[in-house]
């Protein structure tokens, strides 16, 4: 039964990079995804990557576990579906445990897959029955993906935004923080919307990705700017701090594009989850980051197209 959950895993991913179309999964792969291992073997021996490369792993499996649909499901067909969760995300970071090994991290792999373990058997919060409602007036009611991205990942926000804010004495707490923030943020737009909430100002396909963007774009930029000012405030690194700042706005319009690049009325994409997830991680190769805001107006243009078949009447 694990094996045969683990193919239609695969076959799932294989489904939804479809949406991409081949050319820009073939970039993906061909392109990206070699340049940001180049750069994990070069920087995994060198503190405080050796511990900020597993630890946002760590991360992305947690917030995957914390959010996963099908865990009643798993519950009901297998007698202990945490066994299957636990093989799942092993293979899936098998990279991440060969390169500790390899680098002769035996400790930092070990302790990896400790915590893997911790995850897998941990009740998801999508199973779990709890009242998490809190009030957000300070955000506008069209930003609703922030409404419930914010409701579910309030904890983990403040935990890595405080010690953010201590760049000044240590540069890397903000590099960090700024990371785990963006990745977050962008894992709020794989949920798509009912057709009825699309483009309420009827603004137009083109006009109303360009309002998204530049909305949430600028708010997600105010959210970063003490980490920004804090982090500047260190005596070195200055451009490259900046340079993380302007990826990781980017990274949102990146987010957003490819929501409706992809958009299907109030559907799920694990594709999209996947591909931001993956970009997050790569930008942080800075001039890969430059590509990815070349790679948004190819992305506008598809959202664009794709979006006129939904926004009938739109001027």
């Amino acid at each position: 039964m694990t094996t045969r959950l683990i193919r239609l895993r695969f076959l799932q991913l294989y489904r939804g990079s479809g949406d991409l179309g081949l050319f820009r999964v073939m970039l993906m792969v061909v392109v990206l995804l070699p340049l940001f291992s180049v750069f994990l073997v070069q920087r995994i021996r060198v503190h405080p990557w050796q511990f900020a490369i597993p630890a946002m792993v760590l991360y992305i499996v947690w917030m995957v576990h914390n959010n996963r649909k099908d865990y009643h499901f798993l519950l009901a067909i297998m007698p202990n579906p945490k066994v299957q969760l636990l093989a799942e995300y092993f293979l899936f970071t098998i990279p991440v445990i060969l390169l500790l090994l390899s680098a002769q991290l035996y400790p930092h792999a070990f302790g990896f897959c400790i915590i893997l373990m911790v995850i897998a058997f941990t009740v998801p919060r999508k199973a779990a029955i709890a009242d998490r409602t809190m009030n957000l007036k300070m955000i506008p009611d069209g930003m609703f993906e922030w409404h419930s991205g914010i409701r579910k990942n309030l904890v983990v926000l403040i935990l890595f935004y405080i010690p953010g804010l201590f760049g000044f004495y240590q540069v890397w707490l903000s590099a960090t923080s700024l990371v785990v923030i963006t990745l977050i943020f962008i894992s709020f737009y794989s949920e798509y919307e009912p057709l009825s909430m699309l483009d309420p100002h009827r603004l137009g396909p083109w006009k109303f990705l360009m309002w998204k963007v530049v909305y949430h774009g600028g708010g997600f930029a105010l959210i970063l700017l003490p980490l920004l000012l804090s982090a500047l405030l260190y005596g070195e690194f200055h451009w490259i701090i900046f340079g993380y700042f302007l990826a990781s706005v980017n990274l949102v319009a990146f987010s957003i594009l490819l929501k409706y690049y992809q958009y299907r009325p109030a559907a799920f994409s694990g594709a999209h989850q996947l591909l931001t997830m993956l970009a997050g991680l790569i930008s942080v190769i800075l001039p890969v980051a430059v590509v990815f805001l070349l790679f948004n107006l190819v992305l506008a243009a598809g959202a664009t197209g794709n979006l006129k078949k939904y926004l009938y009447g739109s001027h």
